[in-house]
């Protein structure tokens, strides 16, 4: 389609043939263009810096047809000259490329509209084929290939016919296959309902690529997956997906102790099996004693009948004060790529005061975190507000708003994050024992002894780093409160707080957290735990 070195050496060889046979004349007397019928004869004479009256140069004279050659609406360029009347005549022929009367994109199917692509080249039938706009939109278009995650993507072909057709062929590249290694407890059925977008025969995305990974890092299965994107077929432009999984023990054996000043000693135990039988289905069971009392048993399917609804449910006995013995149901759906929405269906019964509680909970959800344990981007928002009593009957009427809100950002080092959550939970009214806030302990406001209220405010801030493998140290603020329907809202200076650092070990039963706080006093208290704080 373009002939400008061709062009250029024979406008080289014309000039110097003339400049030869010339002699004496050396002054150019008259500028003629000829060849043209689209483009104004003005346009093309803003692109030739050689004026009636110059000595004749020829340099400057080949600078001047490529000049108008790399307008990009001619298809040859050429100078030759003749005797005037009045001197030396230099005369540009030009070849329009035509007006383009067809345009014909193949391939493109799958990837993105024929109106897109025509928006993204920037040109269109029936105007003057300008190959620099092309050359230009062609290039673009390979950049918003990359730009979008369509890594493979090429374009294999563009032709230009004398009748003014253009033709683009395009091969985004496709998936081949999907497969994995490395799962050995884990069904094939469970990872591929978290591929979506990644089935044979698609083109291949990146960007899919890697929501897949997060999603199924999300599970909690895996340690480490590695995709990789293996080439199988040049021609058709067909790769294979290979992913590449390390599996996490998700089965735990947890348990523990401590002594508090205020309360005594207090233990717990935490069996749960996070990918039941290979299934994705979690099964737990949980015993606390000591200041507190509970059984706690849990099941959960994340994926009902391969849909995206998730099942859960609760059955639990508890001592806190009051003896209370419940069932809660909870139903989870996506509603957004990140949002989710939860329903939970609650029925309890205080079995010392003969009281029971009917409520039902809406929730909504999103996690942007990089990594389920060990978080350095994106965040946890959760918000849920429970209704309990009036048209669902009980003995208690109430509402209770509740956020939690948890950032994560990069340390100073590759291995350092920082970490923050704030969580306000708020009541209308004076809540039954069994339905009070909480604070206080491992999990919340370190230094203190776990304390009730009608309403909570809880900020933390934690920075974590690597100290060896396996082996995490933070340092931490704690910073808050619950209070009473009838008490006064605290100022954001009423609030206790608690400092202290502790580690984190990395163990095969799962990560192991103990931390020293000292609360405003200054008076000391170890926690043990397992998991992150947040």
């Amino acid at each position: 389609m373009k002939k400008t070195v061709l062009a250029a050496v024979l406008a080289a060889a014309m000039i110097f043939v003339f400049s030869a046979a010339a002699g004496a004349q050396d002054t150019v007397a008259e500028i003629i263009i000829e060849g043209n019928e689209n483009i104004s004869e003005e346009r093309i004479r803003e692109n030739i810096s050689t004026e009636p009256g110059d000595e004749y140069d020829r340099d400057k004279l080949r600078e001047d047809m490529e000049a108008i050659y790399d307008m990009g609406y001619f298809d040859d360029v050429n100078v030759s000259f003749s005797t005037g009347p009045d001197g030396l005549e230099a005369i540009f022929e030009v070849v329009e490329f035509p007006r383009i009367s067809k345009i014909e994109i193949s391939g493109h199917e799958d990837v993105y509209t024929r109106e897109e692509i025509l928006e993204e080249i920037g040109v269109s039938e029936n105007e003057v084929l300008n190959v620099n706009t092309l050359n230009s939109g062609l290039s673009d278009l390979n950049f918003r290939f990359q730009e979008d995650g369509y890594i493979m993507a090429r374009i294999e072909d563009v032709d230009f016919t004398p009748e003014g057709e253009l033709t683009l062929t395009m091969n985004p590249g496709y998936l081949n296959e999907v497969t994995f290694e490395g799962n050995e407890k884990t069904r094939d059925y469970i990872i591929e309902r978290e591929l979506e977008g990644l089935e044979t025969g698609q083109p291949v995305n990146q960007q899919q690529i890697e929501m897949a990974t997060q999603r199924l890092f999300a599970t909690e299965y895996f340690q480490d997956i590695y995709p990789d994107l293996q080439v199988v077929d040049e021609v058709e432009n067909r790769a294979d997906l290979v992913l590449q999984m390390e599996e996490a023990n998700t089965g735990s054996l947890n348990f523990g102790g401590g002594y508090h000043s205020e309360d005594g000693w207090f233990g717990f135990l935490d069996v749960e099996e996070r990918n039941l039988f290979g299934r994705g289905q979690t099964i737990a069971f949980d015993w606390r004693f000591g200041d507190q009392t509970r059984y706690n048993f849990t099941f959960e399917e994340p994926r009902v009948m391969g849909s995206h609804l998730a099942f859960g449910l609760d059955i639990y006995d508890e001592e806190r004060g009051n003896r209370v013995r419940g069932v809660d149901t909870r139903f989870d759906h996506p509603v957004t790529e990140n949002w989710d929405a939860g329903l939970t269906l609650t029925y309890n019964r205080d079995l010392d005061e003969r009281i029971a509680t009917h409520s039902v909970t809406m929730r909504g959800s999103r996690d942007t975190r990089d990594h389920p344990l060990f978080p350095q981007d994106g965040g946890l928002n959760r918000v849920s507000l429970e209704t309990a009593g009036y048209v669902l009957g009980g003995d208690h009427d109430f509402l209770k708003l509740r956020s939690d809100n948890r950032a994560y950002f990069p340390g100073y080092r590759d291995d350092h994050a920082v970490a923050f959550r704030g969580e306000l939970g708020l009541s209308n009214t004076e809540l039954p024992f069994h339905e009070q806030y909480t604070l206080g302990g491992p999990d919340s406001l370190r230094g203190y002894s776990r304390k009730r209220g009608d309403n909570m405010a809880l900020l933390n801030a934690e920075y974590r780093f690597q100290i060896i493998d396996n082996v995490q140290g933070a340092g931490f603020y704690d910073y808050g409160k619950v209070w009473d329907d009838d008490d006064d809202t605290p100022f954001l200076f009423d609030l206790s707080r608690g400092v202290g650092a502790g580690v984190r070990l990395n163990t095969p039963i799962g990560l192991v957290r103990i931390d020293y706080a000292f609360d405003e006093d200054w008076s000391g208290t170890p926690h043990l735990s397992f998991g992150q704080t947040f």
